[in-house]
């Protein structure tokens, strides 16, 4: 599973987002050998599942209150991912394209 991350405002829309998930994207199959990468977000974050999408992850299903906020409630966590499969037949040239 990769993590999250987290830019600044002034990075926001430039495209740093893509080249950092396509890097780490390559080094998780080409180099590790992974089968699968997979993300989770909060289900409400529509920026981050947006951008998650457009790198080419599909949706698996959602995590009905899968974690504890820091005031007691819980939230629903949604899970993408990209498989190797899926990586090596298209989603690693059309992620580089956009990288252009």
């Amino acid at each position: 599973q990769l993590g999250y991350t987290w830019y600044s405002i002034a990075s926001r829309g430039t495209g740093i987002n893509k080249h950092c998930k396509y890097l780490l994207l390559q080094f998780a199959f080409e180099t590790l050998g992974f089968e699968r990468v997979e993300f989770r977000a909060d289900l409400r974050n529509e920026l981050s599942i947006a951008a998650m999408k457009s790198i080419g992850c599909t949706v698996e299903g959602v995590l009905r209150k899968s974690m504890i906020l820091s005031n007691g409630d819980r939230r629903d966590s949604i899970i993408l991912s990209i498989l190797k499969s899926e990586w090596e037949s298209g989603i690693k040239t059309s992620l580089k394209e956009k990288l252009k």
